[in-house]
């Protein structure tokens, strides 16, 4: 399985930065975004329509990434994409 990320928290070419909202660290979804972060170096991005919603609007492809760091203190979410590994099919 692999996780799905907002397009809306790159940062720049390569970095990703998301916070993480303290009420959703106990729910089933986060907790399986994190075993499939931490079991994977690949990850989804999507293209998400708006900055409220996050609706989806398709994918923009399958990106390898480093550098992972999921801070439950500070409430962040961070990682470096290093390569696209695939573009979505159309």
């Amino acid at each position: 399985m692999l996780g799905v990320l907002h397009h809306l928290h790159r940062q720049g070419r390569d970095g990703y930065s998301a916070e993480i909202y303290p009420e959703h660290l106990n729910q089933k979804r986060f907790q399986e975004l994190v075993v499939a972060l931490k079991g994977n170096d690949l990850v989804v991005v999507q293209r998400d329509r708006d900055a409220q919603t996050l609706a989806r609007d398709g994918y923009i492809g399958v990106f390898r990434f480093t550098d992972l760091n999921i801070d439950t203190e500070n409430l962040r979410l961070t990682l470096r994409f290093t390569e696209k590994y695939a573009d979505p099919q159309r």
